[in-house]
């Protein structure tokens, strides 16, 4: 990803594809913390009354960072630098489907009210934020960025309402029309 945001080396993508890698690896740094915590800690994995504390938050805040949610949300427009139907097929359908992906499959431990909530909240304010964006975007890419942002905070917001199954079903029906 990083050196198909860097393709055209300008500073428009050498800054793009910078804050892309930085973000992406932030992401990673939870999810290492995440599965740190699980296996120093001698928990089993799937205890459910662990994850309701502290590492379940570093599994949230990975899923933030990898979907383009609204604290991380600049990395995806800013990526949409690269050669336009390589970019819009990866930066837009596979990368930030990931953390959806993430919290879906981990989606028996997110039942807490308080988690619900944080996501449900944090959806809309991707949505809200992305779609306002977009309207006032003069690039076309970025306005396809935006829109994507906007799904992805939908299917966030989904997922805070705990329908999980229209959740998965809205995010592959759009990574299959967005593709």
């Amino acid at each position: 990803s990083f050196f198909l945001v860097l393709f055209y080396n300008n500073w428009d993508s050498n800054s793009g594809s910078m804050n892309t890698v930085l973000t992406n690896r932030l992401g990673d740094f939870f999810l290492f913390v995440f599965f740190s915590f699980s296996y120093f800690l001698n928990f089993n994995f799937f205890c459910y009354m662990f994850f309701l504390s502290g590492p379940l938050l570093f599994l949230i805040l990975t899923a933030f960072t990898k979907s383009a949610q609204f604290p991380f949300s600049g990395w995806l427009p800013k990526a949409m630098s690269a050669p336009t139907p390589v970019s819009s097929l990866v930066h837009s359908s596979t990368l930030v489907t990931a953390g959806l992906l993430l919290l879906f499959n981990f989606s028996f431990m997110l039942m807490n009210y308080k988690i619900m909530m944080l996501l449900f909240f944090i959806g809309l304010l991707t949505t809200f934020f992305s779609s306002l964006t977009a309207v006032v975007e003069e690039d076309v890419k970025k306005v396809v960025a935006l829109s994507t942002l906007s799904q992805m905070g939908f299917s966030m917001l989904t997922l805070g309402l705990g329908y999980y199954m229209f959740s998965l079903v809205h995010l592959l029906s759009h990574a299959l029309f967005k593709s």
